[in-house]
């Protein structure tokens, strides 16, 4: 049994793809670790692992980084490194032998100076996807860090080549996500395409809804919230009127929407990984996103890679997944990705880490 803490600076805010990861990875590891998530936000009730708040500044995270955010001196990377600096006396007095950062930047600084003072092990899941937030926490040379597709393990090896790269994806709960789930009952006229989302400029929720427009029928189920809710809401009532509908939903229940759809869209520009799209496909529902090496390693053949650019061409494949029966294929692609399976090889790695 080992102690390990993981620091997770939004959990207990929002619940975001991150701050799920956090969450059910403790939750895993816990069966056989000691585990502690360092949060600002509040706890959840009856968890089987430990958390300790540490309490600054705690607010929604924003998107827009500017020149400041480049530089890690905006607001926001200021409040991971108050809340960093701050976790410091209860880690050192916790003796934790493993230690996951998730927030980068200044964090990944911090953790990495006590790692080397106390001999913990710093592990950095590969959450910012290949680019400069990833470089930087490779950079600081951590014990382990994990890439989530093959492509990111791929790039992590080519520009630290000394760093140990563990390709380990984000996982599902398949007991809480499968095929099974009954349907939230909605005001929409069918069929809907459904999209997961933070509202931020990146994940290019506007492109969505000027697809689905362009289809005969299709309706638009956003659950997310965001900077961008405003200019969201205003173009989906104006390109779709009754077809449109925007909810802010707790992760626990987003299974019942999931399976009131048709087909599940989202087209950001980038995504490390993207849990909403193997949670969509555990409730059986085909994946409609942009085309790139990662995704078609996610989505395989339980959707289709797109160019949300092309919105006539986006919304001809929204339209033909919704149409198309794909029996069992995204479940099955789900499978792969079984939080089981996946907290399996995180012990592997732990053990081998700790023995090291």
């Amino acid at each position: 049994m080992s102690k390990i803490a993981i620091l997770s600076f939004y959990s207990g805010i929002v619940e975001r793809g991150v701050e799920t990861y956090a969450f059910e990875l403790a939750t895993r590891l816990a069966k056989k670790h000691r585990v502690t998530i360092f949060q600002a936000g509040n706890p959840k009730p009856f968890q089987k692992f430990q958390t300790i708040q540490i309490k600054f500044f705690a607010s929604v995270p924003e998107s827009g980084q500017g020149f400041l955010g480049k530089i890690c001196l905006n607001w926001q990377a200021l409040k991971i490194l108050g809340f960093s600096l701050k976790s410091i006396p209860r880690f050192l007095k916790g003796k934790y032998q493993i230690v996951f950062v998730l927030n980068g930047g200044w964090q990944t600084v911090i953790f990495r100076i006590i790692t080397k003072i106390t001999g913990s092990k710093l592990v950095i899941p590969g959450a910012a996807g290949i680019g400069s937030d990833d470089a930087w926490n490779l950079m600081f040379r951590p014990d382990a860090f994990v890439a989530l597709t093959n492509p990111q393990a791929a790039w992590a090896k080519r520009l630290v080549p000394e760093v140990r790269v563990e390709k380990i994806p984000n996982g599902v709960d398949l007991s809480r996500f499968h095929p099974k789930v009954k349907p939230q009952e909605l005001d929409l006229p069918k069929p809907i395409a459904i999209c997961t989302s933070a509202l931020v400029p990146y994940k290019r929720v506007d492109q969505t809804i000027k697809a689905v427009a362009k289809t005969k029928n299709l309706s638009l189920l956003v659950l997310g919230d965001g900077e961008m809710r405003g200019q969201i809401d205003s173009l989906g009532k104006r390109f779709l009127g009754k077809r449109y509908m925007r909810l802010v939903v707790p992760h626990k229940d987003i299974p019942s929407y999931y399976k009131a759809a048709k087909v599940f869209t989202l087209a950001s520009k980038t995504e490390a990984f993207g849990t909403s799209y193997i949670e969509a496909m555990a409730c059986n529902l085909p994946v409609v996103t942009t085309s790139d090496d990662s995704r078609a390693q996610i989505i395989n053949d339980a959707g289709i890679l797109t160019d949300p650019k092309n919105i006539s061409q986006y919304a001809k494949d929204l339209e033909l997944a919704a149409k198309t029966d794909y029996k069992n294929k995204p479940y099955v692609q789900a499978q792969k990705f079984s939080w089981n399976k996946v907290a399996g090889k995180y012990n592997d790695l732990i053990g081998d880490l700790v023995k090291k």
